[in-house]
């Protein structure tokens, strides 16, 4: 700041000898006819001039710190975004890994080739997790499959093949979603369903149209199982509507369900995400 005040008074100081040059010195031998004004006009009127152009060129330089500060701060704020997102995708809820070992186990003496089938399964949903995770968009065709994947190893924890009904309406071709959103919800549904319940237990729908995505679970719980609305929905729950206000700010819908006996959830989002 001090810089630029003396620098400042410097150009002033330059400009008013040059004028002053220029004026008595220059335009009488070019035969100009120079009228003689009283000092202090001259020095206001020189003053005046000068300030305006140090306002103008002041005007310009801050607006030019403003703009770097402006652009360092969106890209502080989307470095920000990202880190949160990462940290969200990256709480997947360990229990339902603990469940499949269990299951490999059991049928490992039962069933060896399903249970090499669910190995199989298995290695494909942690490869997903892995690799595709850490990307902002993966095509909605891999992200169905990592489902059907898991749903599939999610089977194995129920006696009834029909107790679990999955479907998908729409054409998943050329579009693109973020990473692991969906899964909590289904990772909800099969959790907490209530396997002693009417088949099917679990009902898990996608409507895919041209501009957005819905998903809808349905599933039975248990009695001791029932919670107040504002008794909170888990942790996966609480981080997808975390990613969905960073990813898409309001432009979304979230809503649960609860009563007695079923638990259900609505999730709609565009594929093109809203957010600055």
């Amino acid at each position: 700041m001090l810089l630029f005040a003396l620098g400042s008074l410097i150009t002033i100081t330059l400009n008013i000898l040059v004028s002053q040059y220029i004026m008595y010195e220059i335009q009488p031998k070019l035969g100009i006819w120079v009228m003689k004004r009283p000092l202090i006009y001259e020095l206001f009127n020189w003053l005046l001039n000068n300030l305006m152009i140090i306002g103008a060129a002041t005007a310009l330089k801050l607006f030019s710190h403003f703009h770097k500060i402006q652009l360092k701060q969106s890209e502080l704020e989307r470095k920000t975004v990202q880190s949160e997102l990462g940290i969200l995708r990256s709480q997947v809820n360990p229990h339902f890994l603990f469940n499949v070992l269990n299951n490999i186990d059991s049928l490992i003496f039962e069933d060896k080739e399903k249970a090499s089938n669910a190995i199989f399964l298995l290695s494909k949903i942690m490869r997903y997790m892995l690799q595709e995770s850490t990307h902002e968009k993966v095509n909605l065709d891999k992200e169905i499959e990592y489902i059907k994947d898991y749903l599939e190893l999610a089977k194995l924890s129920f006696s009834s093949p029909g107790f679990l009904r999955f479907e998908v309406r729409g054409s998943t071709t050329g579009k693109e979603v973020p990473p692991l959103l969906f899964i909590p919800i289904i990772e909800n549904a099969v959790k907490h369903c209530n396997k002693q319940s009417q088949t099917p237990g679990i009902e898990i729908d996608f409507d895919i149209t041209d501009d957005c995505i819905e998903l809808r679970t349905s599933n039975y719980q248990k009695r001791n199982d029932f919670k107040l609305p504002d008794s909170g929905s888990g942790t996966g729950l609480i981080n997808v509507e975390k990613r969905l206000k960073l990813l898409h700010n309001v432009d979304y819908t979230f809503d649960i369900n609860k009563n007695m006996d079923k638990f259900d959830i609505h999730l709609k989002v565009p594929f093109k995400s809203t957010a600055k």
